[in-house]
């Protein structure tokens, strides 16, 4: 397959945030190497909204769309993918080559069943960036890190894409996609679980409701703050770090069911980073206590 494409057009079939976000922020780029083509989306107005917002305009039909595309993006739920594009795939006559891919952080582009030397390449380009709304989160995807993979056509597109955008990137193989996304997920929606049992605690403590949602908030960010820029191991504080085995012992006894379970594991697991932070602190009776 080439992959000298001259007019660099991208298009989307889905016009959720992703389709939003990405559409707009690709179309900011300085330069007449890349354009938005356009939208394509089973709700004609979103596509038209998608399309006012980023660039390019609302095509009628997926196939046209692509007829149109040097990249044509799937920004659709994960579970919609291949049904999509093996739909597509089934009126498409294309011309010349077409790069395909998605957005998912967890699929990857073996979702296509893709066939070596067909009119397609196929690959996943994914940004390490919560997408919260539609029409402000593309604002920051200027400080994200993507992770892209696929057929040499498609990350030939891609990195020079990013490039050009000035986002770093890394190449990830197909079989790593799903760990990757695990890990994705871990640092950012399952924090919000922890966040979400503290505030409940502090409920129980008696604070008033205003009290208990915002009283946190600033331990909570310069904690997370302190992990993004100094590493979890040097950020770590507290009474695992210190070894402080009467005031864990205490926690544990002052909670139950779930919230002391999630307490216990993730209390163990900061025995491991405490190690690591100090070597010649002994952990081991704090790991006892932590195991039981």
């Amino acid at each position: 397959m080439k992959t000298d494409i001259d007019t660099k057009k991208i298009g989307f079939i889905g016009a959720g945030k992703t389709g939003f976000c990405l559409g707009k922020y690709f179309s900011k780029i300085d330069s007449d190497d890349y354009e938005v083509c356009g939208y394509f989306s089973r709700d004609p107005e979103s596509a038209r909204e998608a399309a006012a917002f980023a660039g390019g305009r609302a095509f009628e039909t997926a196939e046209e769309l692509a007829g149109e595309c040097d990249l044509l993006l799937l920004t659709v739920p994960d579970g919609q993918i291949e049904g999509v594009w093996q739909q597509l795939r089934a009126g498409l006559k294309p011309s010349r080559p077409l790069l395909v891919g998605h957005c998912s952080g967890c699929l990857d582009s073996r979702v296509f069943h893709g066939e070596a030397g067909s009119a397609y390449a196929f690959g996943s380009l994914h940004p390490l960036f919560a997408l919260h709304d539609k029409e402000t989160a593309y604002n920051g995807l200027y400080r994200a890190y993507f992770s892209i993979e696929g057929d040499k056509a498609f990350l030939d597109f891609a990195s020079a894409l990013l490039t050009e955008l000035g986002n770093p990137y890394s190449e990830i193989k197909a079989e790593n996609k799903i760990l990757y996304h695990a890990a994705s997920v871990m640092v950012s929606n399952l924090v919000n679980a922890l966040a979400y049992e503290g505030m409940k605690l502090f409920d129980e403590c008696g604070f008033d409701r205003g009290f208990s949602e915002y009283a946190w908030r600033l331990l909570f960010i310069e904690n997370a703050g302190n992990a993004a820029n100094l590493s979890p191991v040097r950020a770590l504080t507290g009474p695992v770090e210190r070894a402080d085995l009467e005031t864990v012992e205490k926690h544990l006894n002052a909670l139950s069911g779930d919230t002391r379970e999630i307490y216990r594991l993730l209390s163990l697991k900061l025995t491991e980073v405490a190690q690591i932070k100090n070597p010649e602190r002994d952990y081991g009776e704090l790991r006892k206590i932590l195991c039981k």
